[in-house]
Formats: structure tokens, sequence, C-alpha cells
């Protein structure tokens, strides 16, 4: 008798591992509320290797999202994944690359790497003139932490291959490159010269990403008469010759 529950016994606990190891995760997922910010669809897999067809992110589109969840962790109280989403060779997608941890305080990403469309951004933007941009945003962070608002927010920010197309066709801009901080819980992008559009920007993006965006440009001489043209709808130049930027 002793011999049958204790081998019952050994076989409820396989069968209630595997059935841990085997959660699906769209069925997990169904009962977590997810923040507001974020949407899944097309979930398959497990709850601890699982995929996601599509996302949302602040109403940005992200696709082939995948995670890899780690359980001890988890006895902690504490979810941490390795995220993977996107194609990096595909400039029109966001991909995304980082180790996340979070618990019901807070956030935390290590080795974070992004790129995202440039149309993407500039959609966010209220730009006083329609801009067709192109080229691709990287971010590449060494830490993330956010905890009732951005506490650390440590690393490098570039736009690449940057152009718009005007009435004469694509006109190239080079690389821009900016400085990624926190500032009173707000992310921080430091834009910084040289470029060739002159620009030095500091742009604030609370939890709400309501940009507040404030700096000075002077497009290159060698840049077309549109651009010159175009900037003046900023305003009028300072003496040096610097447009100001507002948002």
């Amino acid at each position: 008798m002793k011999s049958v529950l204790k081998w019952g016994s050994l076989c409820l606990v396989v069968y209630f591992i595997f059935l841990i190891v085997k959660l699906p995760a769209v069925h997990v997922l169904a009962q977590i509320q997810l923040p507001k910010e974020v949407r899944l669809s097309g979930i398959t897999g497990t709850i601890w290797d699982g995929q996601a067809q599509r996302a949302q992110v602040n109403g940005l589109p992200v696709s082939n999202v995948e995670w890899k969840l780690s359980f001890l962790p988890l006895l902690l109280g504490e979810v941490s994944a390795e995220i993977k989403a996107g194609n990096l060779r595909d400039k029109e997608q966001i991909s995304l690359n980082a180790h996340v941890s979070a618990t019901t305080k807070h956030v935390q990403a290590n080795d974070l790497l992004a790129y995202i469309p440039t149309d993407l951004v500039i959609s966010l933007l209220p730009l006083p003139v329609p801009v067709q941009a192109d080229g691709r945003f990287k971010v590449q962070l060494d830490e993330v932490y956010y905890e009732s608002g951005c506490q650390q927010f440590t690393g490098k920010g570039q736009w690449l291959n940057a152009n718009f197309t005007g009435n004469a066709g694509v006109i190239d801009l080079g690389n821009f490159n900016a400085d990624l901080s926190c500032e009173k819980g707000e992310i921080v992008i430091d834009v910084k010269q040289p470029n060739s559009f002159g620009l030095a920007a500091k742009a604030s993006i609370p939890a709400n990403m309501k940009f507040k965006v404030s700096g000075r440009f002077k497009p290159d001489a060698n840049l077309p008469a549109e651009v010159h043209q175009a900037a003046q709808f900023f305003g009028k130049p300072d003496a040096e010759g610097y447009y100001p930027i507002r948002f």
C-alpha cells in the first residue's frame, strides 16, 4: 500500500510539473492584466518560451515578439525574461533585444538594443510642416530602471542614414547622435552637434509620452534651398542664424 501511495504521489508531482512546463501562454496571459499601453495578439507557445505575432506598445506596432521566461526569479516575486522582437535586418520593422525583469514596483532592463523606423517616430511629433523622412533610430542602453518614473536610463541614441524626401528628391542628412539619461523621472534625449542640420536639442519624455522638445538648428549651407525655406516655418532665426525648436 505504501509503495502504491509513493508511486501515485510521484506520478502526481510529475504530472503537475508537466502541466506547469507546458502552460499555454495564451491562457496565462488572458488572466493577466497587462498595462493599457500594451496589446498582444497571435500568441503561441508556452508561458516559458512563447511568441506573439503582433504587439502594440504605446501605439507603436511590434511584430514577432519572442520571450524566454526564467523560473527561479518567480520564487522571489520577480519576472525575468530574455525578449526579442522584429527583424534586425528589416528597416521597416521595430526590432528589440533585451533582458527585462519586473516586479510589482519596478521594471529593469539591461543591454537593450532597439531599432525604430524613422517614419513611426516622426508620426508622434507635432511638426509644423509634413515631413517624409527615412532611416532608422538606434537605441543602445546599458541599463534602464523604472520605479514611479524613470530612475536610470543610460545609453546612446542615433538617427542612422537620416534623409527626407523633398521636391527635388531624397536629401541625405547623414547621422545624428544623442545621449540618453533621466531627469526628474523623465527620459531625456540630448541631441549633440555636429550634424548636417546644425541641430542641438533636448527632448523630455514623461510616462504619458507627451513630448517636450526644445533646442535650435541651423541647416548646413550645402543643403538644398527648400530645406532653408522649410526652416522658416519654425520662426525667425536668431543673430547666429539658428531657428528655434519648441514642441
